[in-house]
């Protein structure tokens, strides 16, 4: 399976609002370019996308930047897929038969299963760096 840039970026920049989350405060698009190593321009198309699709809302000015709508732990990377590319999980189907088309629908299964568990809230809460004293 193969994943776009644009999900990747969307994903990452997901989980560092998730990390930085507590309800009311804003994120900066340039730290989070920065910090997840994203082009500003294509970060920016990107939180505009998901703006449209509900799933982060802004602020505008001095003290402006980029929030999740909900909790992280409401949130799952499934929800980013179907949002921003819903035939990422999409089977195609050909002259093989049954037999194929049955396989590549447990695969599908089972990704949605993945994805499903996976919340930006657990996928933030890997993502903190760990400090050995």
């Amino acid at each position: 399976m193969r994943i776009s840039q644009k999900l990747d970026y969307a994903s990452r920049a997901l989980v560092y609002l998730a990390v930085q989350h507590n309800g009311q405060s804003v994120v900066r698009a340039d730290d989070i370019a920065e910090k997840e190593s994203i082009p500003p321009s294509f970060l920016a198309q990107i939180l505009n996308e998901l703006k449209r699709t509900g799933m982060v809302t802004s602020r505008r000015g001095k003290t402006g930047g980029w929030r999740l709508t909900e909790a992280p732990n409401q949130t799952t990377l499934l929800d980013v897929v179907e949002a921003l590319e819903p035939d990422t999980l999409g089977i195609s189907s050909g002259g093989n038969g049954d037999p194929v088309s049955n396989t590549w629908e447990e695969v599908q299964k089972a990704t949605r299963k993945i994805l499903q568990a996976a919340t930006l809230e657990s996928l933030a809460s890997n993502s903190e760096p760990m400090f050995y004293i």
